[in-house]
């Protein structure tokens, strides 16, 4: 059963996440070619997103790391074809990477964990990368302690804003639909707009 699925409607494809270790990924019903997979290995291969050059981004835990505070693998960004060829690691991260999605510039925006020059738990913020891993930089929430973490970033079509989850740092990842813009400054309270909230959940920004 899958986990998630993204279609690329550059390519007009679906990637999919599924609950096995392997990742599938292939044309939408609309196409005749055939579809591609990574084949099934020890490492887990999750959040396929498409990318406009017709590439797959997705993260996945094959390096050999682990969370510092609990016994989980740390997976990060890695790229390659459609057909599963040219993987390529895009991120030097020791610790996680999480829900990669393509801006509408061609960035890959992204969930980024570590602990340099913050405390180990409130700071998960959103970075961007190129597609062939130059330019790393961060996006919003590096110096934000609250919300914890911000997640499944989405472009906003024709703007410079994107959507994310703005949620805790463990446990389920249940919180607040906000609107994120960055014309306030990178870290700014003041660019953060609940838009909408899961039935249960709470959301906490801290001003």
């Amino acid at each position: 059963m899958p986990l998630e699925a993204q279609l690329n409607t550059t390519t007009t494809s679906v990637s999919v996440s599924p609950r096995r270790k392997t990742t599938r990924f292939g044309p939408s019903a609309s196409t005749a070619r055939t579809c591609g997979k990574l084949p099934i290995a020890p490492y887990n291969n999750l959040n396929v997103c498409g990318l406009p050059d017709g590439g797959i981004a997705f993260i996945s835990d094959r390096k050999p790391a682990y969370a510092y505070c609990w016994v989980v693998s740390s997976p990060v960004l890695y790229r390659m074809y459609r057909d599963g060829s040219n993987q390529k690691r895009l991120s030097a991260n020791y610790l996680m990477a999480f829900t990669p999605s393509a801006l509408d510039d061609g960035r890959i925006i992204f969930t980024r964990w570590e602990y340099i020059d913050k405390a180990a738990c409130p700071i998960q913020s959103l970075w961007t990368i190129h597609p062939d891993g130059t330019n790393l930089a961060g996006f919003f929430g590096n110096r934000i302690l609250a919300p914890g973490t911000f997640m499944d970033a989405r472009s906003v079509p024709g703007s410079q804003k994107i959507f994310a989850l703005a949620t805790n740092h463990n446990w389920d990842c249940v919180g607040g639909i906000v609107q994120i813009d960055r014309q306030f400054g990178p870290n700014a309270k003041e660019g953060i707009r609940r838009n909408a909230t899961t039935r249960s959940s709470r959301i906490c920004i801290d001003r």
